[in-house]
């Protein structure tokens, strides 16, 4: 029977709907942790699989420990805190759920812009400290007619494209970065492409953040970037938290460069209230209704997660059954496969 390690995860459910799957073919290990020297390395030493969560950091001191693992899912698309090219070179799969959360991820994207175009959050909790007082149209100043209105994607996968279709529906002018995107997605979607992000970020009033973190985006939208975009923009970001530089955003929201940003993902979570964007959000005038943020929800549906749960699970059972390995991230470094 086969062992799979769940190092970081946080259902209380026992395994509720992994344990029809795991019946018979693997033993389900859970831990709640967010460092691996907070299990044993035994534990580790022994696990033929990982699903891993939002916390557990697999980098080249636990490869070393896992001396029987032969894939790793994430529990989710990206993968950031997976070295997957020791992973590689160490002969272990690292794989994702790709396809969780894109009903989810591009709703709650188009709605935390949507949120500051009509301000519904921000009426709602003026009315609530004076009815009397703030009883007017005029009391938020993001509101928008977003009709003919310019929105950026970054990341045109599965989640950017289904965000695209929801911007359609509300009649933006679509516009989309995306360099690993092969030529004729545009046509197919009849949107726009550009070939660099700085021209992009120089026309565009909204934009919404759907790429994958890595080397090749950490600190994307900078200072450097924020000064070419328009004064009026709004961002959005529901990928990875890295992806933004919040001392940037904090500044360019401070001096009006931009307008708003709605954060569904942070590069430290949860929030550090140190932080001079966080601690503006929590306790400064001028901050509000300017900046709106989620506790990493986007992709959160009791309907979704389960899907989440049970692929992950069967994307392990499959490859080790030597069945097929779906959704490889790191085929490219693996150097041979370790034996199963």
């Amino acid at each position: 029977m086969y062992s799979v390690l769940y190092p970081d995860f946080l259902a209380k459910d026992d395994f509720k709907y992994e344990k029809p799957i795991a019946k018979g073919i693997c033993e389900l290990i859970k831990y709640d942790a967010k460092k691996s020297s907070e299990i044993p390395d035994e534990v580790w030493s022994k696990a033929d699989a990982l699903v891993t969560g939002l916390y557990m950091k697999v980098d080249n001191n636990l490869i070393s420990k896992l001396s029987s693992c032969k894939i790793i899912t994430r529990m989710g698309v990206g993968y950031d805190l997976i070295n997957e090219v020791k992973c590689g070179e160490s002969g272990i799969v690292v794989s994702n759920v790709p396809d969780y959360g894109t009903y989810e991820v591009a709703d709650h994207a188009i709605t935390l812009i949507m949120n500051f175009a009509r301000g519904i959050s921000e009426y709602d909790k003026l009315l609530k400290e004076s009815i009397n007082n703030n009883w007017h149209h005029s009391s938020v100043s993001t509101i928008d007619r977003v009709v003919q209105k310019k929105i950026g994607i970054i990341g045109l996968g599965r989640i950017g494209t289904a965000f695209a279709l929801r911007a359609k529906a509300f009649g933006f002018d679509i516009s989309f970065y995306d360099p690993y995107i092969p030529d004729g997605q545009e046509k197919a979607l009849n949107i726009n492409r550009y070939n660099k992000l700085e021209e992009m970020m120089s026309t565009v009033d909204y934009l919404s953040i759907h790429c994958l973190a890595n080397n090749e985006t950490k600190n994307l939208i900078d200072a450097t970037m924020l000064k070419i975009c328009k004064p009026n923009l709004v961002i959005v970001n529901t990928a990875r938290g890295a992806i933004v530089n919040l001392d940037s955003a904090y500044n360019a929201l401070k001096s009006n460069k931009i307008r708003a940003i709605g954060l569904d993902v942070l590069p430290t979570e949860p929030a550090d209230q140190k932080h001079p964007l966080i601690n503006a959000w929590l306790n400064e005038k001028w901050a509000q209704g300017k900046i709106v943020l989620t506790p990493h929800s986007a992709f959160y549906s009791p309907t979704g997660l389960i899907f989440l749960r049970e692929k992950a699970l069967k994307t392990c059972i499959d490859h080790l059954q030597g069945i097929k390995t779906s959704n490889c991230v790191n085929e490219e470094y693996l150097i041979y496969k370790r034996e199963i």
